[in-house]
Order: structure tokens, then sequence, then C-alpha cells
């Protein structure tokens, strides 16, 4: 493999790059400059100075760091390569999380959004269908009553978008692996967040423990099948029918399921909280699960349950119970 910097010197090698990756550029540009960064002890943040609120999370790895060497010209100076990998989770998962597909950059197409990840190309805007993008949109808005379930919440900026959505709500953030917990948690306490529950488990179809596949940041899974990790580590697992039992949730509007293959365990042990609760659905379905994407797979449970389901071009899943769909939400 040709080191960096001799690709950097074949004939439109950075131009290509630079096109594919205009999105994030875009908002590298318009975020980096309204940030504050430091760290706390061995733990990089970012702060935002209209709100105060911080963001903790991962240094920069080894391939992101070629990344920030690919894009440096075109992104801000004052972007230190080491928060280069905290301000792309920032950008990612708090302006535009995954429990939010009404969001996206706008102006971009899917090839000009690497970088983003890939519900950011099958937003509920990229529907070709306008009857289909305005049902997605009214009903994937949050309300502020709501409680939702985050399933797989890594560092918790997803959860703690929607905190500041469901203001009378609340927000369940589920993650397994111990240090991206322990990074939740520190989100959650410094911005003194109330409505955010935060629990230290791996979703699954029952109760147990598994082995954890772990390997850099959100790099992890309980399907071996899906990716091999640098360690194992043992973990509790939960169903989610059991979690919103043992929580006494009276009901539950948002799951959004972010498990690197575990989606398909997690609805199997979901069938009476959506037999019960109905709560309108999002999960990642790009992976592949004996030789089927995750898409098909779950496309099939979620029907069988009663639900409508919308399946991007990237395998994003977006799925409502069918008594909601008559009623325009």
């Amino acid at each position: 493999m040709l080191p960096l910097g001799l690709k950097l010197m074949l004939p439109g090698y950075r131009t290509r790059w630079l096109e594919r990756y205009a999105g994030m550029i875009a908002a590298l540009r318009d975020t980096v400059p309204k940030l504050d960064f430091g760290q706390r002890g061995d733990v990089p943040w970012l702060e935002e100075r209209d709100t105060g609120l911080r963001f903790h999370g991962f240094w920069t790895e080894p391939a992101n760091l070629e990344v920030f060497r690919i894009l440096r010209r075109a992104i801000p100076a004052e972007l230190d390569p080491g928060w280069f990998r905290l301000v792309k989770d920032y950008i990612n998962r708090y302006l535009y999380p995954h429990m939010r597909p009404d969001l996206k950059p706008e102006g971009f197409a899917p090839e000009a959004l690497f970088g983003f990840h890939g519900q950011h190309k099958d937003a509920i805007v990229d529907y070709p269908d306008g009857s289909v993008h305005q049902r997605l949109k009214q009903a994937f808005r949050p309300g502020e009553d709501e409680v939702v379930l985050d399933c797989g919440a890594f560092l918790g900026f997803g959860s703690m978008h929607m905190s500041r959505q469901v203001t009378r709500g609340q927000v369940i953030a589920v993650e397994p692996d111990k240090d991206c917990f322990a990074i939740l948690q520190s989100n959650l306490a410094h911005n003194k967040i109330a409505n955010v529950q935060a629990i230290e488990a791996a979703i699954w179809r029952d109760e147990g423990s598994l082995a954890l596949e772990r390997s850099f940041a959100q790099a992890n899974t309980l399907v071996s099948e899906v990716a091999q990790g640098q360690e194992q580590s043992e973990v509790e697992t939960v169903s989610i029918d059991h979690l919103c039992a043992r929580l006494g949730l009276p009901r539950l509007d948002m799951l959004s399921l972010t498990l690197n293959g575990a989606e398909v365990e997690a609805l199997e042990g979901a069938s009476k909280t959506l037999s019960d609760l109905r709560p309108r659905i999002r999960l990642a379905g790009w992976y592949s699960r004996g030789g089927r994407k995750i898409w098909q797979i779950t496309k099939d449970q979620l029907e069988r349950q009663g639900y409508e389901v919308f399946v991007g071009g990237h395998g994003n899943v977006m799925a409502l119970p069918l008594e909601r769909v008559g009623h325009g939400s």
C-alpha cells in the first residue's frame, strides 16, 4: 500500500476526496468556529460557545487522522487533528442524530456525504414519494412529552439531542461498552441532563451475559459474524421487553436500534413492547446476517408485528405502526 504522501502526489487523488467529503467539509467549516476545545485528564472535549454544552469523546485514531491530512487544506485551520474525530462524532451524532431521520446536511447528494453515516444518506427528505416524505417527517418529529429508547447510545450525543426535544419526557440510553458508557455518563453529569437515564447493558433477545467484540470507539458488537473485535469482554444482556417492564414504562414513542448487527435479536426480544406500546422505529439495516441484509430480516419481523416499513437505498429502516399510517402521523 502506498504511503499517504505518495497518494497525494497522484493526479486527482485529493480532488476526489474533497468531492466525496463535500458535505462534511461544509459542516466542519460551519461548526468548528462555534466551538471551544480542551481535555480533562486523557479525555478530549469540545464545547458549544452559545449553549455551554460540553461533549467528551475519543481522540482521533489513525484512520481518521489520515482523512484529516487529506482534507487539511479545506477545513478550518484552528481544528487540531487530535479533536477531528470528536468533531465528526458531534456532527454525526448530535447535530444529525440517528433518531432524527428528518434531519440531514442539506444540498448534498449521497455521494458527497462521505464521513457521514448510512442514515444520513437515507433521510426522510430523500424519499421521492411526497406523501411518504410528509408522513414520515411528521411521525418522526419528537413531541415534548415523548419517551425514547436509544439502544446503542455510544457516547450519548444523540440522547443529549433528544433530551432537548422531549423536555417533559424521557430518554433511556443503553450502551454496553464500558469505555463508551463511562464517557456517556460524564456527558450527562457535566451537562446536568436530568431526563436521560443511562443503562449499561447490551440489547439482545433475552437476559444473561455474552461476549462483546470490542475495538476502538463504537466498533463493538455481540455478533461476531459482523465484526471480530481486538478483544472481548463479558457484558450483561437485556431484552427490550424486560427493560420496559423493569422501568415500568407506560408508553414508548420512539425505539432506535444501532446495534452493529444485533438488531435482529433486539426485535425478537421486543414482541410485547411492539404489540402493546407501538413505538415508531428507526434501525440500522446495512449489515448482513447469514447472507441477508439486516433490513430484509427486520422488515419481515416488523411487518409481522403490524408495521409499515420504509427502507432507504443504504439500508436505513424506518417503521410506523399500521394504525398510525392512515391518520397522517
